[in-house]
């Protein structure tokens, strides 16, 4: 079998804007995620910067564009930018028959019923990432105070 005939889904890649990862470092780990799906990236795009909290374009890209059949995002970290995680962006794109995977944490979901076996995978690094964030905040306004 041919890789091309193996590679027959066609996946939207949405890169982390905020990372200090470069961008031709994060496409190299998402084509691979999308490989190991059967599938390879046919867009690419990221969130603008100023509105990561909310991830409004995506959604509306993704509903708009034919033929995809999932989304691999760099990773989890860009559903935690905002007050929560985003799972309601999460739902939305599984409602449209999409998968969704994360090329850093290696880490997929192909329905609603994968994501709520898979939630405390979520739930938990949702929760580090933000206790990182403060105590990050916390020290840097430490040193800073010195």
């Amino acid at each position: 079998m041919s890789l091309e005939s193996y590679l027959n889904k066609s996946f939207y890649c949405c890169i982390d804007s905020l990372l200090p990862a470069t961008q031709p470092e994060q496409h190299i780990l998402c084509n691979k995620i999308s490989e190991q799906n059967n599938g390879k990236i046919i867009f690419y795009g990221a969130e603008e910067v100023l509105v990561l909290k909310d991830q409004p374009y995506i959604y509306k890209k993704l509903k708009r564009t034919p033929n995809i059949d999932g989304v691999v995002f760099f990773t989890v970290d860009q559903f935690c930018y905002g007050e929560k995680f985003n799972l309601n962006l999460m739902k939305k794109i599984l409602k449209l028959q999409m998968s969704i995977h994360f090329a850093r944490e290696q880490v997929s979901f192909n329905s609603i019923e994968d994501l709520a076996n898979k939630l405390p995978i979520i739930i938990s690094y949702h929760h580090s990432f933000i206790r990182s964030r403060k105590m990050f905040a916390k020290e840097t306004k430490y040193l800073l105070s010195q």
